[in-house]
């Protein structure tokens, strides 16, 4: 019967299973089926020759069914073939080697002695051996090969990812039972139908195995799913009690707790996580707001009740932080190109109006004027239009230069320069901006040429834009004040203007394009905030750099750095 279960049993694995080992499995199936039918036989041998023979040569199966054990464990846990030499030692020369001293025993007494006995018990004949040392020599080998097969469970115990540890535990266990049944019949004399119960202990862990397979847990896909979701996810989740305790973590929720917190806190006092798990704890939901930040992440918070079944009492909840700071990070972005590009179309068309206004009215005067426009009146008017005409030709330039800076096909000319005389005609252009200030400016040059690696056009751009902000925010009358120098193996221009200076803090805006810091409706000073924005991209593909120093009311200092050439 139990040989005809564990035969179907395996019939139904074949058809359903294509899990690594599998054939090693149906091999042990056989193997148990040829020890379980030489039992068989034995138990009911009209004589003690026939039960005599018949025991011995079950010494195959006894051999093999561990051996394939072993095999399958070694395929399945490990997850790689069975080494090529030891196949035919396990299968061939192992139990030809043991079956061939138990059924010569009759000429060398070594391996059942001459006290071996064919007895009559409650459940009829049975053979009672008297175990030679060839015996303990064939036991011993079984041995090591059901450790070996230990070994590799326990091994993959200690390995498996903890959605699939629980099956290898009871393949552990399944492991375990034919050597405690072995032990007990040897050490205890523990007997089962007055025989040997190793084989029936061997066919009840091959039939708990298939069963584990008939009821789909050989390897429950859901099962592990869910949990491989549960422990491998990035997503820190957390399992707690109605009172809102933690009773279990995944592990990145557990790193998540280490990270922050030191000690670890209780999840009802852990950052912005614990006035909402002591919210769902006492409301049985969440709160409308669930987005919370942890350290530099930003989380929204999902919980799922736990119950035995519907109706059924409420244990605890699942608490899943889905990690959204990818997300956060591009909604700011977004919200701060939209800002940018409000920003942006506010400041041209500023840009754009007042030049335009001043060419309009020019225009329009003269074409209008007639006789009554004398020329000194026609003269200023061409001026101003010119002026605003070049204002709005500057505009445009910009806005094409910002986009051809950020390029990567963008490419510049390089060769050795003289700084000085770039400072010295920067200074002259300077000089010739909003006349009607009175600007005064003052400009250091030293003696000995500094000649750096530069694109003149587009340097003599950067000077323009650093020397033309200088005089905006300078008041009437004001000091600019202009040096060249070497430093570390840098030549530094430097820019003072005694204007109303930077706020601290203002980096990012201030190089930033079509920003201003002044952008209320009274503000005296007007552009389109690309100037220093181009300077910084200008710069940058140098090597160099251009920053600032300042302080609200004092003034601000502008250094323009590039390497000396060699």
């Amino acid at each position: 019967m139990t040989a005809t279960l564990v035969t179907g049993l395996g019939v139904w694995v074949r058809g359903h299973s294509s899990l690594p080992g599998k054939h090693w499995f149906l091999l042990a199936i056989v193997a148990m089926d040829l020890w379980l039918l030489s039992v068989g036989i034995e138990l009911s041998a009209p004589s003690a020759t026939c039960a005599f023979a018949i025991s011995r040569w079950a010494w195959i199966g006894f051999v093999l069914l561990p051996t394939f054990w072993a095999f399958f464990l070694y395929e399945y846990a490990l997850g790689a073939k069975v080494p090529r030499w030891l196949v035919p030692l396990g299968i061939i020369v192992a139990p030809a080697l043991i079956t061939s001293a138990a059924v010569t025993t009759d000429w060398h007494q070594k391996f059942y002695g001459p006290e071996t006995k064919w007895l009559t018990g409650e459940n009829g004949s049975f053979v009672l051996s008297d175990h030679g040392p060839l015996f303990f020599v064939a036991i011993t080998y079984l041995y090591m090969v059901i450790m070996a097969a230990a070994v590799v469970a326990g091994s993959a115990v200690r390995t498996a990812n903890p959605a699939v540890r629980s099956f290898f535990h009871k393949l552990f266990a399944a492991t375990l039972i034919p050597m405690a049944a072995n032990l007990a019949y040897i050490l205890g004399g523990f007997t089962l139908f007055d025989t040997d119960p190793t084989p029936f202990s061997f066919a009840l862990s091959l039939t708990l195995v298939v069963w584990l397979v008939a009821d789909n847990r050989w390897i429950d896909v859901s099962a592990i799913a869910r949990e491989l979701l549960f422990y491998n996810s990035t997503d820190p989740v957390f399992v707690i009690d109605p009172a809102g305790a933690a009773i279990e973590t995944n592990p990145a929720a557990a790193e998540l707790l280490r990270k922050e917190a030191e000690p670890v806190p209780l999840l009802r006092d852990f950052g912005e996580l614990g006035p909402i798990v002591r919210y769902l704890a006492a409301r049985g939901c969440l709160p409308d707001v669930t987005d919370i930040q942890l350290g530099r992440r930003h989380f929204a918070v999902r919980a799922h009740a736990i119950s035995l079944g519907e109706g059924q009492k409420q244990v605890g909840w699942a608490v899943a932080l889905l990690d959204v700071t990818v997300q956060k990070i591009a909604a700011q972005k977004a919200i701060a190109a939209e800002q940018m590009q409000a920003q942006f179309l506010a400041t041209v068309s500023h840009e754009l109006r007042t030049p335009l206004t001043v060419i309009n009215g020019a225009l329009g005067l003269l074409s209008q004027g007639g006789t009554k426009v004398n020329d000194a009146q026609k003269a200023r008017l061409i001026g101003r239009a010119t002026s605003s005409s070049d204002t709005l030709t500057k505009l445009v330039n910009d806005l094409i230069d910002t986009q051809s800076l950020s390029s990567a096909q963008f490419s510049m000319a390089l060769e050795p320069c003289a700084l000085g005389p770039m400072v010295q005609n920067a200074v002259a252009r300077a000089e010739s901006l909003q006349p009607d200030k009175c600007i005064r400016f003052s400009c250091d040059l030293p003696d000995v040429a500094l000649v750096v690696q530069a694109d003149a056009e587009r340097m003599a751009q950067a000077l323009d834009n650093v020397l033309s902000n200088a005089v905006k925010f300078s008041l009437p009358g004001g000091l600019v004040e202009i040096s060249l120098q070497q430093h570390k193996g840098m030549a530094e221009v430097t820019v003072t203007d005694s204007g109303c200076g930077i706020p601290p803090g203002a980096e990012d805006q201030v190089f930033a394009p079509f920003s201003q810091l002044d952008s209320s409706d009274t503000k005296t000073a007007y552009g389109s905030g690309l100037g220093l924005h181009i300077t910084r991209q200008i710069l940058d593909r140098h090597s160099g750099h251009v920053r600032y120093v300042s302080a609200p009311g004092v003034g601000t200092t502008f250094s323009i750095a590039l390497p000396l050439a060699p």
